[in-house]
């Protein structure tokens, strides 16, 4: 047994590495933000104890937990370094976090060493290179470099310990502010001597009242702490943003119950005496909290509500909860709202002190029966111990009588369990003053006293005849096979079903041995128990956690701390489980958490291509990625290969021939990281994002390596840099280093290379031949090749020059690094600087195998280091990434130019020899808008948060499989030298398809014909308004655009007066007005895109995405310059099916089904508004509910708080979803099947991030824009035909070797096809989607046909029209 327990503690580290993250989840309260800290990217609170961060740009709010790299719970205080780029977190207990670059550096010295005082820190400043801490008892010193302590000062007279609040620096003096007075110090003093310090009356400046309650960002937002509405931001527009994380109101959880999917929790207590805490009441549910606050519950009953400590949920109706106080009496709530409050003034509920029944109607416990009858137990000597609620509003007392004569009282009694085997009988514990277990058996006749049975036991005999007789009794919990379960001083005591508790004292014990040979919990407070959909049990303990044993208690499954899970502290105080979830709520002394069981998906790894198909067949895929960027180069056998943000292709180095290369083709994964040839085994490591490997040989062939894919680990999979030494390869990771043998095609080694093996973040890696090279963001960790790496200890570490490193290489055996874009190399433990002519800044370092390369930063060309390590420059070639060297060619990875072959010889005629290679695709990965006009698809790479992205203005045009792009550059030549970006949508010219209109959020209008450049609009020319009016080329913010039946442009214009904006296509000039609802005017802060009604083109639906989130309806009455007469409709709230409300955070998109049912896209799921709803006058909306098929005749919402980031309808009025993390859903026109779901592990998707779709409709081929690139998809739905005329099938004739689909096309909608052989013989019957359907070219039977000319049969579904064509098959 000892053996087991010992391996279980290691398994269970393991476990909760592996596995925990992705089933924990945190429920805090963010409600009083008392500090924040500022990036470049983020915002962070500190809001009671935890912290929050917040994206400047996207608003996302990230939770921190340890699963986050936090090293410890309650965090006093936050600063951040500007100097150094790091986060500092302090704690109440004295450790101390830095995170930089995404890794935590813990700091235990504090936390490690005794003393009696404090060490909480008030405060931070930062100053040089120490940041000075304001402790209880002075100030202490940080190396913000070195990450140690380095002074204390004691400032008040004697050296005693003082509070000091905040420290400021002016001129040649420290100054520090105590409660009562300030004191001030010289610094060239030997300030750690107190008589150095003097009391300061005077201060020449204030300290700083803004640290860390106010800061300004660099679009010029200023963020402020706004306490229980969290964090402001101030924008310089004139918006006002509060940013809060959902969550419960506190966290101090004394009580929670689950009941019908919901969580209730109180945050009470009591033991001798009441704890007066706030009479709170939070429930969870769907993913949202509800907080019915204690000053609601006072202001209604003008009464203290205090120490909540139990919830009863009525069985009869949901919607009604009892609440107990332990103090206060008993709270009725119908519908979360206070409906009566009971007390000895209104009921025959007692008062422990006479008179007083405000504050002493101690009610302990309260439960339903199977009766819906309500049992209410009574603490304190009153008149009756139990009172029961009867269903019609009767109440009835009862007591316990151990004899005639003699009643037990309570003092502090636990929670009541009504038994479910025998609900005669009730349980009981009085938990101190006489501490026992109280069972009352009413006989069945629960208000005649006359058969009553009270048994009060205070000591009890294990199953080896052990006395126990525990000093407190905490709960009781029944477990589903009716045992009793009693949480005490001395752990678990089990009062077995079987056993007659009238009779027999007689109790069970756990019986698992630990290390030290004591029995499992014997001595430990249990405070919960709990048991899951597998029976297993959940164990609550006041010091250790939770632990979690199986159904029989024989064996320990898991042990859950705050060291390996997200709880905040070891005291668990309640438990509950929601079987509807399979979640079980844990809720300890500094919040709460909860843990989703589920089961582990398996990834199915295989190829999803099984043949060579043509293009244009059904289902298959295609990529269109951009290869213009080259930032790894790669010569092989014949070929040269290119990595172009995150994509492959190759060139051929005798034909020119490009082959670019995807999962379609042969590789495992889609978002390629780094390229890097052995040239000792002439093969080539490919590595993903993901974790993936393939390593492949001269002649294409591929092998994949997916152990690091398979394994389950928090932190990031990426590869940053690669070094080839020998057969293998060496690979810089966010944890360390790994080895993969590139010969057996295998990781051979995983190297923890930190202080005691800790994990470190691994940039750059290379060796000498006989050293190997790590560096960090601190350091180099060197270790001699031929030493046992995998032991830490073997590492030495090796300073470089003060700065941030930017590459490392070795060439010729000697070492060179990148410093702050400047070239030194390692000589004799040092570094020199190189000597380089008219120095530029490099941003990367490459090795050919004649020499080494730098690129320059912001110059043209490739520079060369020679033996003497001066660098010159040698070729003067474009802007480039990498190079490599190939017989009498140069082979250079370009900025914008994609691969490029210069002939080798002395300048400058090398120049005269230049040849561009990249597969035709679009310029820029990042797909942010997906637009169809006809047969035309235009991709925009922008975007916008908060603010702008500043991504590149580029417009890319997609016709006839072939690209357009128009550069950034090019537009800015031609538009005066204006830099544009962040395109957001396009309007095309109906009735001249090369016209159009792009918006910019950032740079205004832009007016193109074709790829020419027409106009920009501004407010120096047009209606359109600046969001700010001093810098207008800057905030010129324009979104959705759409051109009308009319001819119109319509223009949405953000963040500003005048929203909309309409212009005649062929005028010059835009009108501007105002949108009103109710009189009120409606801001477009940050509007989406315009969606025209298709019941009534004069109805146009603008959804507000975000601060004012909703959706608006404008009908214009056919007038669309005339607002006159228009009419605004705007909700931002709305009811579902079952009552529930919906509160969108955010909307991201909007769709119009063949239903006209509106289809709204949120940040937490889908809702509709059917066409038989009138928006302008109701709020109602449904959700779609997905049956579980499991029995319970329960369901859950589609899509159910995923982020859904666009909605396309296709030709058979199907739903393609874009999610941000779960790729692509396409659903059955009324949602409730999914027909095909689409992600990076099952499709070749390049990311789950899937930004924007659209569906060519002629062609049925469905484009997903990603954030990682554009992949698209040939489906089975197409625009129905108006009639049969131009029905046909193809492939046709079909070949012998063809083991494709026929698509039979021209169908009208609903179309039902019959294929029919030339005897008549009915051989298949499909129905249509849309304007196509597919035949696999199999009978009923699943067989193959036989060769013959079969007829296609088509018609409607009413039968109105027909339609045929003929399939010629060859076998």
């Amino acid at each position: 047994m000892k053996r087991f327990v010992f391996l279980f503690c290691i398994y269970l580290l393991c476990l909760g590495n592996m596995f925990a993250e992705k089933h924990w989840q945190t429920h805090f309260s963010y409600n009083s933000v008392q500090v924040i800290a500022m990036d470049k990217q983020e915002v962070y609170a500190l809001a009671n104890g935890k912290i929050f961060s917040i994206n400047q740009q996207n608003e996302y709010l990230t939770l921190f937990t340890n699963f986050s790299g936090l090293h410890g719970t309650e965090i006093s205080y936050i600063a951040y370094d500007d100097v150094r780029e790091q986060l500092l977190i302090f704690y109440s207990d004295g450790k101390i976090d830095v995170q930089r670059n995404g890794k935590m550096q813990y700091v235990a010295d504090l936390y490690n060493k005794q003393m009696t005082s404090s060490k909480r820190c008030n405060n931070v400043t930062i100053h040089g290179v120490m940041a000075y801490l304001t402790m209880d008892f002075g100030i202490l010193t940080f190396d913000l470099e070195l990450y140690e302590f380095v002074d204390t000062y004691y400032i008040a007279p004697e050296a005693k310990e003082i509070q000091v609040m905040d420290v400021m620096f002016y001129g040649d003096s420290i100054y520090a502010k105590t409660p009562k007075v300030s004191y001030a110090a010289h610094m060239e003093d030997n300030i750690v001597d107190f008589r150095c310090w003097r009391e300061c009356n005077r201060l020449p400046h204030p300290f700083d009242t803004k640290k860390g309650k106010e800061y300004t960002d660099s679009r010029g937002s200023i963020w402020k702490v706004a306490g229980e509405h969290g964090v402001s931001r101030d924008f310089v527009t004139g918006e006002k943003v509060y940013y809060l994380p959902d969550g419960p109101c506190v966290n101090n959880p004394y009580h929670i119950e689950v009941a019908n999917g919901r969580l209730y929790m109180v945050p009470g207590g009591r033991w001798a005496s009441q704890d007066n805490r706030s009479g709170d009441v939070m429930i969870y549910e769907d993913g949202r909290w509800t907080n019915i606050k204690s000053g609601y519950i006072e202001e209604k009953t003008t009464k203290k509500a205090l120490d909540f400590v139990d919830i009863a949920v009525d069985p009869s109706d949901p919607s009604r909860f009892f609440v107990a106080s332990y103090g206060t009496g008993l709270y009725e709530f119908k519908n979360n709202e206070l409906y009566a409050r009971y007390t000895a003034e209104n009921s025959i509920l007692g008062s422990a002190l006479p008179n007083a029944s405000d504050h002493y109607t101690r009610v302990s416990s309260v439960v339903f029966d199977s009766e819906n009858r309500l049992w209410v137990g009574l603490d304190g000597g009153m008149d009756t111990t139990m009172v029961c609620f009867l269903p019609d509003g009767t109440q009835r007392g009862l007591n316990f009588y151990t004899d005639p004569t003699t009643r037990f009282f309570f003092n502090t009694s636990s929670n009541m369990v009504v038994d479910a085997k025998h609900p005669e009988k009730k349980w009981l514990a009085s938990c101190r003053s006489i501490p026992a277990v109280v069972q009352l058996d009413d006989g069945g006749t629960s208000f005649d006293s006359s058969d009553d049975q009270c048994k009060v036991r205070s000591e009890f005999y294990d199953q080896e005849g052990k006395m126990i007789v525990p000093e407190y009794f905490y709960t009781l919990s029944q477990a589903p096979n009716g045992d009793i379960w009693i949480g005490s001083s001395l752990g678990p005591i089990i009062i077995s079903e079987k056993t007659d508790f009238m009779q027999s004292n007689q109790c069970c014990r756990l019986r698992i041995e630990m290390l030290d040979g004591s029995n499992f919990l014997d001595m430990e407070r249990v405070n919960a128990f709990a048991w899951d959909n597998e029976e297993n049990i959940w164990i609550g303990t006041q010091t250790s956690g939770v632990y979690v044993l199986n159904p029989d208690a024989t064996e320990i499954l898991y042990h859950y701390t705050s060291d390996n899970s997200v709880m905040p502290s070891n005291c668990v105080v309640s438990l509950a489980y929601d079987d509807i979830q399979n979640q079980m709520f844990i809720a300890t002394g500094m919040g709460l958490v909860s843990f989703l069981q589920e089961e582990d998906i398996q990834t199915d790894m295989s190829d999803n291509v099984d043949e060579e198909i043509t293009y244009g067949s059904m289902y298959q895929w295609r990529s269109h990625a951009a290869f213009t960027k080259i930032e790894e180069v790669v010569s092989m056998g014949e070929k040269v290969y290119g990595l172009s943000s995150n994509s492959l292709f190759s060139v051929d180095k005798n034909t020119g021939e490009i082959e670019y290369y995807t999962k379609l083709n042969g590789l495992s994964s889609s978002v390629i990281d780094h390229i890097a040839y052995n040239d000792q085994l002439d093969r080539m490591l490919i590595t993903y994002r993901s974790g993936m490997f393939d390593v492949m040989d001269a002649e294409g062939v591929v092998n994949t390596i997916s152990d690091l894919y398979l394994k389950s680990m928090s932190g990031s999979k990426q590869v940053n840099d690669i070094c080839m030494h020998k057969n293998n390869a060496i690979l810089a990771m966010n944890f360390g280093i790994l080895v993969v043998d590139m010969k057996k095609v295998e990781i051979a080694d995983t190297y923890y290379i930190g202080n005691n093996g800790a994990e470190v973040t691994v940039k750059y890696i290379t060796a000498t031949d006989s050293t190997i090279y790590a560096a960090t963001d601190e350091c180099i960790y060197c270790a001699n090749l031929k030493s046992n790496l995998t032991d830490y200890s073997y590492w030495k570490t090796l300073t470089y020059p003060i700065g941030g490193i930017n590459g490392m290489r070795a060439y010729n055996d000697i070492v060179h690094v990148l410093v702050n874009q400047k070239l030194y190399v390692l000589q004799n433990n040092s570094w020199l600087l190189t000597p380089t002519h008219n120095p530029p800044l490099f941003r990367s370092l490459c090795t050919t195998v004649n020499g080494l390369f730098a690129m320059p930063k912001d110059m043209y060309g490739v520079w060369k280091v020679d033996v003497n390590f001066t660098v010159t420059r040698h070729l003067t070639y474009g802007y480039n990434y990498a190079i490599q060297e190939d017989n009498d060619k140069y082979w250079l990875g370009s900025y914008a130019n994609g691969l490029i072959c210069v002939r080798k010889a002395d300048a400058p005629q090398y120049q005269c020899d230049i040849q561009e290679y990249y597969p035709d695709g679009p310029v820029n990965n990042f797909a942010y808008r997906l637009r169809v006009f006809g047969d035309k698809l235009y991709m925009l790479p922008g975007g916008r948060g908060a603010d702008e992205f500043q991504r590149p203005g580029e417009i890319m045009i997609y016709k006839d499989d072939v690209w357009t792009n128009i550069k950034n550059n090019t537009l800015k030549e031609k538009a005066g030298g204006h830099d544009f970006y962040d395109f957001m949508n396009v309007a095309q010219d109906p009735q001249d398809d090369s016209h159009y209109f792009v918006t910019s959020y950032g740079a205004g209008l832009l007016e193109m014909q074709g790829a020419d450049f027409v106009k920009r609009y501004t407010p120096s020319n047009s209606s359109l308004t600046s969001a700010d009016a001093k810098a207008p080329d800057a905030y010129t913010r324009t979104d959705g655009a759409m051109i009308d039946e009319q001819g119109y442009l319509w223009v949405l214009n953000t963040s500003v007066v005048h929203n909309v904006h309409i212009k005649d296509v062929r005028g010059n000039s835009l009108a501007a007005y105002d949108l009103f609802y109710n009189g009120v005017r409606i801001p477009l802060y940050t509007p989406g895109e315009i969606l025209v009604d298709r019941r009534n083109t004069q109805w146009k639906w603008i959804p507000l995405c975000r601060y004012n989130t909703g959706l608006l309806l404008l009908q214009d009455n056919g007038t669309p310059v005339n607002p006159k007469d228009d009419k605004v409709t705007y909700h931002n709230e709305w009811f579902d099916q079952d009552g529930k409300p919906i509160i969108p955070e955010f909307i991201y998109s909007l769709a119009q089904d063949r239903d006209n049912t509106l289809w709204v896209g949120t940040n937490a799921g889908l809702f509709l508004i059917p066409s038989t709803i009138d928006f302008t006058t109701s709020n109602r909306c449904e959700r779609v509910v997905i049956g579980r098929n499991d029995g319970t005749q329960l369901g859950d919402y589609l899509l159910d708080n995923e982020q859904i980031n666009h909605i396309v309808v296709d030709g058979a009025n199907r739903k393609w979803i874009a999610t941000a993390t779960s790729g692509v859903f396409l659903l059955s026109p009324d949602g409730k099947e999914t027909l095909e779901h689409f992600t990076t592990e099952s499709s070749p998707l390049p990311s789950n991030n899937v930004l924007s779709i659209a569906v060519l409709e002629s062609t049925g081929e469905v484009f997903f824009g990603t954030s990682q690139g554009l992949v698209s998809y040939m489906s089975d739905a197409i625009e129905p035909m108006q009639n049969f005329s131009d029905i046909y099938a193809y492939p046709n004739p079909v070949q012998p070797n063809y083991h494709g689909v026929v698509t039979i096309r021209g169908l009208m909608a609903n179309t039902e096809v019959r294929i029919v052989d030339a005897s008549g013989n009915l051989v298949a019957t499909i129905l249509g989607n849309g304007g196509e359907v597919v035949w696999d070219m199999t009978n009923a039977q699943g067989s193959r046909v036989a060769s013959g000319i079969y007829t296609v049969l088509c018609n409607t579904a009413d039968g109105s029209a027909h339609g045929e064509t003929k399939i010629m098959v060859m076998n």
